[in-house]
């Protein structure tokens, strides 16, 4: 592994990268030894002396995943979705990983003078820890930790791999939005959102459809196809919506929107 310290990569957090993550292929090359994976340990970038073991694991395809390790990694970390993560190899079998939230600003952890992450308060006055144990296997004992300036998530950001029913027949191209971000922002009393892009806007019309109980479900309508012929948008890219600022009920909601093509590239 000589020549390979300071390698560097990122990994953006989807909805199937909890329990194992793929590791880019050119950084296969880095860890292959005669062929066999091997074991690496990561580490959070704030933290020197805590180290999680994963077991390193290739698939019938030859792409290769951090496995058994990483889920405990990503629980005690609290890693969810849309979160970005730069990984840098130090040529040891060591990767430090830097947590940037839905917030685009990194997240600090908090950790005691032993060695062991340590609960605390977050920004906004909430005390909590979440919890993230291993085995042998894992690296550790558990620990838990709190982190500064925690971003909801959720009601912040939402995250969409197109399909064909988003970028069927025009009139018939829709993008339904998760009902925890909806309600989040009131778009129960919205009509349009603007997607800003690459310096560029597009107006796109809500359309509320009922459903059998709770709120109308809210969707992405009138407007949206232009928003994906604009851009060449396709099936099986990823669309990160991130809300900027909140405006009255009724008013425009601002989303921005940045893309990963299939192929692992993003939209500039």
């Amino acid at each position: 592994m000589d020549g390979v310290e300071g390698f560097q990569f990122f990994q953006i957090i989807l909805e199937n990268s909890s329990s194992r993550l793929r590791l880019p292929d050119k950084f296969t090359r880095v860890l292959l030894d005669g062929g066999k994976p091997q074991e690496v340990k990561l580490r959070e970038a704030d933290h020197g002396r805590r180290f999680w073991d994963a077991k390193v694991v290739l698939d019938a395809d030859g792409h290769m995943y951090l496995g058994r390790g990483w889920e405990q990694f990503a629980g005690a970390h609290d890693l969810r979705l849309g979160y970005f993560l730069v990984f840098s190899f130090d040529g040891d079998a060591v990767l430090t990983v830097k947590v940037f939230d839905v917030s685009m600003c990194r997240r600090h952890y908090q950790h005691d003078d032993d060695g062991s992450t340590s609960s605390g308060s977050s920004s906004d006055g909430d005390s909590g820890s979440e919890d993230g144990s291993s085995n042998g296997d894992g690296g550790g004992n558990s620990s838990s930790m709190a982190v500064m300036g925690i971003d909801d998530g959720p009601a912040s950001l939402f995250t969409v791999m197109l399909r064909e029913c988003n970028l069927g027949v025009r009139q018939k191209q829709y993008l339904n939005v998760p009902v925890e971000f909806q309600n989040a922002h009131g778009y129960a009393e919205r009509s349009k959102v603007e997607l800003r892009m690459r310096g560029k806007s597009w107006f796109v019309n809500l359309k509320h459809s009922p459903r059998s109980r709770g709120r109308p479900r809210a969707s992405l309508r009138y407007g949206w196809h232009q928003f994906c012929v604009d851009n060449g948008l396709g099936v099986g890219d990823t669309c990160f919506f991130r809300a900027l600022g909140e405006g009255s009920a009724g008013e425009v909601h601002l989303l921005k929107v940045e893309v990963r093509k299939r192929d692992g590239s993003f939209l500039v």
